[in-house]
């Protein structure tokens, strides 16, 4: 709304005439009344409820602050969004939202096996538009991963640093869709690793706060190069004080092979 409709409203507004007002219904006021003084009750009941509110979107400032850094400018465009959505019955609908990332120029999307699992539709969005549809997908035995096959053409891709484990300490970026927001950035360290399951690698966390959307993003390290993939969230006694931290599976997972199961061929 610019300048001039907004002063247009408010003359509007002021041009009620007393016989307008004396007309109102009485049950309109009672109401009105009502509104305020529940408004009233929560503002003294919840004296930080905007702080609250403002401390889960913290991460809005930490995406601004990262916005022009180079590692998350070469590995943004081949973060994507996914929606599967999942039927069960003829009224019974349910529509999961998460993140990915491709690794192929043709469309080969990583992300996490309960976003997919069961889905009747998967839809694939890249940041420039381009959308995709699959029904199909691979996973990695034991792991909370899946693989995405589609149709596509000069994707942008990100690569995998299947090399070097990453270390505690770590300083690492990871870029995903939490809570709607899409593309957002976040950085922290590597800390502690836990065992799963023998024969597989240890999980990681990350002193990373996410939020439902962030799972399936890339974990990156300082050579933009994906050392992890984000799957669940974890909270940690750390000083005296309980802490949200990202949890994630190592990138070597990808190429996890185990006697009688297919694998997977990167």
């Amino acid at each position: 709304m610019n300048d001039d409709e907004l002063i247009n409203q408010e003359a509007d507004e002021e041009r009620f005439e007393d016989d307008e007002i004396v007309s109102t219904k009485p049950g309109y006021f009672r109401k009105l009344v009502a509104l305020l003084i529940i408004v009233a009750f929560m503002g003294f009941s919840v004296p930080n409820l905007p702080y609250l509110l403002s401390d889960k979107l913290n991460f809005l400032d930490q995406n601004r602050a990262l916005k022009e850094d180079d590692i998350v400018q070469q590995c943004k465009p081949a973060v994507v969004s996914i929606e599967t959505v999942v039927t069960e019955g003829l009224l019974n609908t349910e529509v999961k939202r998460g993140t990915g990332f491709n690794i192929s120029p043709t469309g080969r999307i990583i992300t996490n096996q309960h976003i997919v699992a069961n889905a009747s539709m998967i839809t694939i969005r890249f940041g420039d538009g381009r959308m995709y549809y699959s029904k199909q997908y691979k996973v990695i035995p034991d792991v909370d991963i899946a693989i995405i096959q589609i149709e596509g053409n000069a994707l942008p891709t990100i690569a995998l640093n299947m090399k070097d484990t990453v270390q505690s300490g770590a300083t690492v970026t990871i870029i995903g869709n939490p809570l709607g927001f899409e593309k957002i950035s976040q950085r922290g360290e590597v800390g502690r690793f836990y065992n799963i399951k023998n024969g597989l690698p240890q999980i990681f966390d990350i002193n990373i706060p996410i939020n439902p959307g962030n799972s399936g993003s890339p974990v990156i390290d300082n050579q933009a190069k994906v050392v992890g993939i984000i799957f669940a969230s974890t909270n940690l006694e750390v000083n005296g004080k309980s802490e949200l931290r990202a949890l994630a599976i190592p990138v070597q997972v990808l190429i996890q092979q185990k006697p009688g199961s297919p694998g997977f061929q990167l």
